[in-house]
């Protein structure tokens, strides 16, 4: 009778544990420490500045959950052959996975410095997003340069990385962001931590703001992510 008890409360611990399994699984993998500029590009088969072209996303209570995203490629920082215009493709939902929906078709399209990686379940040439992020937003200056826009999110920072960051006048796509969707404390929160300030929009909306801060990306590059993890050859880069 008392191993019959015994075998009874190990049946039903069972599922306890296994959740309690999964949690601390779960938990692990959001401690994982980011990635540094340099290490994902290392990690990177491709990193290179793209402006989108076009997206066609599967969706699921609008939550993109499998498609692919066309970029033309703008500057070549590093690649295995010469390329113009790459196809990232993408499946699943949550963090890290590569989809750019919130953007607004049919104007100038964002640009963005990309991280991705060869698909190996795809075919010759298919790329995916880097599994830590595959995009930080690049803004131009009203003088045509061009910026990593600041705060960057998805990435860990060594050294005095705020030494590096500008603020600019900022335009273009990727310069603005729309905060009519959030309450007002919620709204000066987020204006406090982008650094944003109020701007004028050509469609009379409200509660849309420019970001302020930024990186060149030309010390992005040098400093950051560092030459040696980036191809040097310019034929191999194909310019």
């Amino acid at each position: 009778m008392n191993r019959l008890i015994a075998s009874l409360l190990l049946f039903l611990a069972l599922p306890l544990a296994a959740q309690e399994a999964s949690e601390s699984s779960d938990e692990s993998a959001d401690d994982k420490p980011l990635t540094t500029p340099a290490q994902r590009a290392a990690e990177s088969d491709y990193v290179v500045l793209a402006q989108l072209h076009i997206f066609k996303y599967e969706t699921r209570r609008d939550i993109p959950v499998e498609g692919d995203t066309w970029f033309d490629v703008l500057v070549p920082y590093k690649v295995p052959m010469p390329v113009e215009r790459m196809k990232v493709v993408e499946e699943g939902f949550g963090e890290g996975k590569c989809y750019f929906d919130d953007v607004e078709l049919f104007n100038e399209m964002p640009r963005y410095l990309l991280f991705l990686v060869n698909n190996p379940e795809g075919e010759a040439g298919e790329v995916r997003g880097h599994p830590d992020g595959c995009a930080v937003p690049v803004a131009t200056t009203t003088d045509n340069r061009y910026v990593v826009r600041w705060p960057i999110e998805n990435m860990r920072f060594e050294g005095d990385v705020e030494s590096l960051v500008q603020e600019y006048e900022l335009h273009g796509p990727g310069a603005f962001v729309d905060l009519s969707d959030l309450v007002g404390y919620r709204r000066e929160e987020e204006i406090e931590r982008l650094h944003l300030v109020e701007a004028e929009d050509d469609r009379g909306r409200d509660f849309i703001y420019r970001y302020t801060r930024g990186i060149p990306l030309s010390d992005f590059r040098s400093e950051l992510i560092g030459t040696d993890n980036l191809t040097l050859d310019r034929v191999q880069r194909g310019n």
